[in-house]
């Protein structure tokens, strides 16, 4: 289902692994993953940011796992392209969040392919246009469950920005996994 097509290229893609893929790829990321709990400044102060994180791929000190080797095969075979790291979020529970971003440090392509395998809770996944961007639409929501895929291509980094807000409702935890590509490669779409 096509989220965005004005300016990037946002595609939801419900149920993408099966219940026992997800179960399985979820227990084995939760066991074997080396967690950390950032901080940055803010407002003249450190705080703790909302989420724990880590990273997994070629040439990192954490490698794919055999489920994540897996379903990495299974992302690529579906966007066409190739992913050589991914980055994790843990959100504990629904005061865990990742505020308004957009998908670009400066050092890579921001029309790079990014796929966002959600693993859990169900959480909503918003987009919405950057301010500077001139683009007139609502937020658009989502509420991505256990085994959903929302894939980010073409200039959706440049135009469009998305969040994890809060929702202290929730109480179970939801991974996030974006698999990610340094460069971009002359076989990827």
């Amino acid at each position: 289902m096509r989220l965005v097509g004005d300016h990037g290229d946002v595609t939801y893609v419900p149920e993408f692994l099966d219940r026992a893929t997800a179960d399985a790829l979820m227990s084995e990321l939760s066991a074997d993953t080396r967690w950390r709990a950032d901080s940055r400044m803010m407002y003249g102060r450190r705080v703790l940011v909302p989420r724990e994180t880590a990273g997994r791929g070629d040439k990192m000190p954490q490698p794919w796992t055999p489920a994540l080797e897996r379903v990495r095969a299974m992302i690529e075979q579906h966007t066409g392209t190739t992913y050589d790291y991914c980055f994790l979020n843990r959100y504990r529970d629904g005061n865990d969040a990742v505020a308004w971003h957009g998908d670009r440090d400066g050092t890579r392509d921001a029309r790079l392919v990014v796929a966002s395998l959600s693993l859990g809770a169900t959480r909503a996944f918003q987009l919405r246009p950057k301010k500077d961007s001139r683009l007139r639409y609502d937020p658009i929501t989502v509420d991505v469950t256990h085994g959903d895929l929302i894939v980010m291509a073409g200039d959706t980094q440049l135009y469009w920005e998305h969040r994890v807000a809060r929702d202290p409702r929730i109480t179970e935890t939801r991974l996030n996994v974006t698999f990610r590509q340094h460069r971009a490669r002359e076989n990827a779409a």
